[in-house]
């Protein structure tokens, strides 16, 4: 909305983890030397904690980047399964075969230590990544730790590195789990940005997105580090929201108090003024200049765009900052008069429509959302069905889950099942089917309907199951050195996609290698080089006419 006024390429201050944006703070360079030693020595466990926001997410992008040619790397973003489902999911990330039917961990532990013992045969490291580790079950604890054994009379054939909150220590210092904890070798707590960074850290975003000056002063830097704690997620977002209400009240700078009505309308309860007046000289404020101050700072921003002029070249230059609530507004030519003249008469905009008072956690959620999904698939689903996942998988499909937001459901374009939580903190399944700005359309238990996004938000905390068509011979990851029909879809697939130099070929080299990166760079994956489950689904999306769109019901 505010990029072309501002001269920006793209949104600067979206929370996407786009590595292009990517800012290396001291502190993210320390946490960075950690884990690298942690993988390069012969350790068990390495732990990697902070707040969150605080940019973990951002290291584990770096550390994937500087992982040697020799490692294998399995990336477990949804730690909330049973010990036979984190096992499961080791085994697709790295390529492990296992009986189709397999469902003891005997099974999977020893498919696990004979891949592990043959990559070590061949001068191969192989290690476990594991996001949003404060949600992993002591039992799911002590299985990994069970890994960690397998080993040779050297060294260890698995390491293990656990990325989590702050109560994943708190869990950690249990006694149950005091086995674990003495085999961590390397730990990091990340904080947040410190003051002197702050300012670096914004213009390098700005920069990115095409804008060399700066929009945001010292002063008002300041006390963006005062409302933020200098976490970085909390800094994109009141970045982004001052952007937007610099751009409504037609002004080249963010100044103090757009910053503060931004802070304010991100945070919620939790925002507290940066300083408060006394009681004497705020209400001489009120009294000289509530009418002013209401209409600059607090009217409604879609009101403001409208009885603002549109942002041109015959504005008055606003390029010093109006720090007072009491200020003059600058005077209008008779043009501008003319502009701000009161519109005619019309219906109120319609109100967005209220959370459905019959969505809520039931027996049958899960199975209708499964239904409902699977509709748009044009595929029938028995109800009773005990394993949806098993029953896509005879029709050529896989199950993912995952941990994102609403940006990255927009990324992959297709329909999924998400788990909310309703009034007493209880979970319950709908089909998101459609989206957009400020609406979505799920599949509840009870029928269809059409919720606002803000209101989605506050009951989605980002986990989200989806299906995706997988390669011919049903491998969910695919890796340089491959020589089959698989690496012959991938290729194919990558060329309609718009590698155009590459040769349509069955083996996995440098060449294919290359493509792979190129188009995970396009999508904003991590650039590995290596056809994993996210970059499979994004070529789908990307190229098969058939897969079901957001927006797009199915034909069922």
């Amino acid at each position: 909305m505010y990029t072309e006024y501002f001269g920006l390429t793209e949104e600067p201050f979206s929370i996407a983890a786009n590595p292009r944006f990517l800012y290396m703070s001291a502190r993210h360079r320390e946490a960075l030397a950690h884990l690298v030693y942690g993988i390069r020595s012969d350790s068990g466990f390495v732990l990697l904690t902070g707040e969150v926001g605080t940019g973990k997410t951002t290291v584990c992008r770096c550390l994937l980047e500087q992982m040697p040619d020799n490692t294998d790397v399995a990336f477990i973003l949804n730690p909330r399964v049973s010990v036979n489902e984190l096992l499961n999911s080791i085994c697709d990330e790295l390529g492990i075969a296992y009986p189709p039917r397999a469902f003891s961990v005997k099974t999977y532990v020893d498919a696990i230590n004979r891949h592990l013992l043959e990559r070590h045969a061949g001068g191969r490291n192989t290690v476990v990544i594991i996001d949003e580790a404060q949600n992993l079950s002591i039992d799911v604890l002590e299985q990994l730790r069970l890994l960690t054994n397998l080993e040779t009379n050297e060294r260890k054939l698995m390491r293990i590195i656990l990325i989590g909150q702050p109560e994943l220590e708190t869990m950690l210092s249990r006694p149950e789990l005091r086995q674990v904890q003495q085999r961590i070798t390397a730990r990091y707590h990340l904080e947040p940005l410190h003051r002197s960074e702050i300012g670096a850290y914004v213009l390098h975003r700005l920069a990115v997105a095409g804008r060399r000056e700066p929009l945001f002063s010292p002063r008002v830097l300041n006390k963006l580090y005062r409302k933020t704690g200098g976490i970085p997620r909390l800094i994109n977002v009141v970045c982004d929201r001052a952007l937007l209400g610099a751009y409504v009240t037609a002004r080249h700078k963010v100044n103090g108090p757009i910053l503060d009505k931004a802070a304010k309308e991100v945070q919620g309860r939790l925002y507290r003024p940066a300083w408060v007046l006394p009681v004497s000289i705020a209400a001489s404020v009120l009294l000289v200049g509530a009418a002013t101050a209401a209409a600059l700072f607090y009217a409604n921003d879609k009101d403001m765009a409208m009885l603002l002029p549109k942002p041109a070249a015959q504005l008055p230059s606003m390029s010093v900052e109006m720090e007072s609530p009491v200020a003059e507004p600058p005077a209008l030519s008779e043009e501008q008069v003319v502009m701000v003249t009161v519109p005619e008469p019309h219906d109120p905009p319609p109100s967005p429509p209220q959370w459905p008072e019959k969505a809520g956690a039931a027996d049958h959620a899960l199975a209708a959302a499964y239904t409902a999904q699977f509709k748009q698939w044009n595929i029938p689903f028995a109800v009773g069905n005990a394993d949806p996942c098993a029953h896509a998988a005879t029709l050529g499909l896989r199950c993912y889950s995952g941990i994102g937001n609403l940006g990255s459901l927009v990324g992959i374009d297709r329909p999924a099942i998400l788990t909310l939580v309703d009034d007493e903190g209880r979970e319950y399944q709908a089909t998101l089917l459609a989206l957009d700005t400020e609406l979505a359309t799920l599949a509840f238990a009870h029928g269809t309907e059409t919720v606002a996004i803000k209101d989605l938000e506050a009951r989605w905390q980002g986990h989200y199951q989806l299906l995706w068509r997988a390669s011919p011979l049903g491998h969910t990851v695919l890796r340089p050195g491959r020589r089959n029909s698989d690496v012959l879809w991938l290729t194919k697939n990558l060329v309609a996609a718009g590698a155009a130099s590459l040769q349509v070929q069955n083996t996995y080299d440098a060449e294919v290698v290359a493509a792979v990166r190129a188009f995970q760079r396009e999508q904003g994956l991590v650039a590995d080089g290596i056809a994993g489950r996210q970059t499979l689904i994004q070529l789908n999306s990307a190229i098969d006419e058939s897969v079901p769109r957001l927006g797009t019901r199915g034909d069922g």
